[in-house]
């Protein structure tokens, strides 16, 4: 029951704050047959293509072919503001009824929703060690209270670090290891993560697209599970960008978990700034309560518009639906992020 309230939680935590989510690999196909296609380069293009191609341990255009291995930092600082239907991991429903059996939750640990406020850190090193190929390591870590519970606590930790590698034209392989913490006053969760990936660019008439199959084991102190994940980004014409995503879970007995999820993206520039629309759905089973089967299905919605300079508003709606019906719930997805600030 705790593990499902936190998996959903973390939905809101993503919202926290403002990481650029696009590809860069992407980014940089496009520049290429974008200058392809040019008899003249515009000083603009060039200038993003390099950017682009060094960012990625490729040369640019430029006359020294000698590839910089030189550490790459990122350290910057973010805001908080955000709303939580669970500030402290408690329970979402204090009576759960199965059969003619009905249980009655301490209500100490009802779950406390409002407004938390805090700030997080970024801190992240690319190390180039050979042409393509480069160690990119992320830490992440915030802290959030909610003013209207006694400046009630929500932590988080997010390290990942992944071996990215160039094989051949643009074609690429990924190894990645990750752990993840999150921190309220019920629950302590722990999450880790090994993965590899193949990422694929290619062209199809005016769309440029990012094509990635990846294999995972997830870890955490109740399961392990395998599971195999589907992405393609798109570079639409009229300016529209899409993500789409598939994950299958292998199944886990005796224990709710992941069986599939499914999520689209859309993004599209509105009086010059980038509003997106997002839809997903997850999908839960293998678990049983007092020997009732238990299926859970979750549905989101979400928007998400810059309002201001480095000002960013997110709302929407999650609904969990459950064949328990004490552990079904809904509620709204509020978040303000601000852009990153770095030093």
């Amino acid at each position: 029951m705790k593990m499902m309230r936190i998996i959903l939680s973390l939905l809101i935590v993503s919202c926290f704050y403002n990481i650029a989510n696009s590809s860069e690999r992407l980014e940089l196909y496009f520049l290429s047959e974008r200058l392809l296609s040019k008899k003249v380069l515009t000083f603009n293009d060039a200038i993003q293509f390099n950017i682009k191609s060094r960012s990625l341990g490729f040369e640019g255009i430029t006359n020294n072919k000698k590839i910089d291995y030189t550490v790459k930092v990122n350290r910057s600082v973010y805001p908080i503001i955000a709303y939580s239907d669970n500030i402290n991991g408690g329970n979402l429903n204090q009576n759960i009824q199965v059969g003619n059996y009905t249980f009655i939750g301490d209500e100490n640990t009802k779950a406390k929703s409002g407004i938390i406020i805090g700030g997080g850190a970024l801190f992240g090193i690319k190390k180039l060690y050979d042409r393509g190929r480069y160690i990119d390591l992320n830490l992440n870590a915030s802290i959030a209270a909610a003013p209207a519970h006694d400046w009630l606590q929500v932590r988080n930790e997010y390290i990942t670090v992944c071996s990215k590698n160039h094989i051949k034209e643009w074609i690429f392989f990924d190894a990645c290891t990750s752990w993840a913490h999150t921190k309220r006053e019920f629950t302590d969760i722990i999450h880790k993560s090994i993965s590899a990936s193949i990422t694929r660019l290619f062209m199809s008439e005016r769309s440029f697209h990012e094509s990635t199959l990846t294999v995972k084991r997830f870890i955490s102190d109740e399961y392990q599970q395998l599971q195999g994940s589907i992405v393609l980004n798109s570079l639409l014409p009229n300016s529209y960008k899409t993500n789409i995503l598939f994950t299958k879970g292998e199944t886990v007995e005796n224990i709710i978990s992941l069986n599939y999820s499914i999520g689209l993206s859309i993004k599209r520039i509105i009086y010059k700034k980038p509003l997106k629309v997002s839809l997903s759905q997850s999908f839960y089973d293998g678990g049983n309560f007092l020997g009732v089967i238990r299926e859970d299905t979750s549905n989101q919605l979400s928007v998400s518009y810059p309002v201001y300079r480095g000002l960013n508003v997110s709302i929407g709606y999650v609904d969990n639906n459950s064949t328990i019906q004490s552990f079904s719930h809904n509620g709204p997805l509020v978040s303000v992020s601000f852009s990153t600030i770095s030093f």
